[in-house]
């Protein structure tokens, strides 16, 4: 298995370049997709249930709750990543060691790659770029929220780890075509 990973800031284009690379045949586990289907686990839930019991109003959990919550408390924050990561990273060990053999290159797209030391298990990483400008509006818009919350996000993403190991910067600051265009001048590299 040859994993490859995709990363980068809030609004800086991952799902976009991961689309692409979708859209061009290669498989793209995207973690995202992972942590959002947790949060549909009635056993995670639970979990979260007895952490952080203010999310639930009606017993109706209200993940907009959290994630203003953890986004302003530094030991929140810690505490859900203890409670997440662990589900995550273990997920992608099981997709490695079931693919193990398989000589196919594959993605792994996720903001959280340095943050949860995943890059060890990536031949390379292709990272992500754009203006401030351009992803806080992309992120408020996606995600109807204030630059305040955008800013608070920002802040706790890792800046210094993202210059680790890193193998190709794509800038997603561009038409479509010419991302698509850039993007294939990356695989054919890889």
């Amino acid at each position: 298995m040859y994993l490859v990973g995709i990363t980068g800031f809030i609004g800086s284009g991952k799902t976009t370049v991961g689309n692409i690379i979708k859209d061009l045949g290669y498989i793209v586990f995207d973690m995202d997709v992972w942590c959002r289907n947790m949060y549909h686990e009635a056993a995670f839930l639970n979990i979260i249930k007895q952490n952080f019991p203010f999310t639930f109003e009606n017993g109706v959990f209200d993940k907009k709750k959290l994630r203003n919550f953890v986004f302003s408390n530094k030991e929140a924050l810690k505490k859900l990543e203890s409670l997440t990561h662990p589900y995550l990273k273990q997920k992608l060990l099981n997709i490695i060691h079931q693919n193990r053999f398989n000589p196919n290159m594959f993605f792994i797209e996720t903001a959280l790659l340095y943050q949860m030391n995943l890059e060890k298990y990536c031949a390379c990483v292709i990272m992500t770029e754009a203006p401030y400008e351009v992803m806080s509006k992309r992120t408020i818009l996606r995600d109807n929220i204030k630059i305040e919350d955008f800013n608070n996000i920002i802040e706790k993403q890792n800046i210094p780890m993202r210059q680790k190991s890193t193998c190709y910067r794509i800038n997603t600051d561009k038409s479509l075509m010419k991302l698509k265009s850039d993007v294939i001048k990356t695989l054919e590299i890889l």
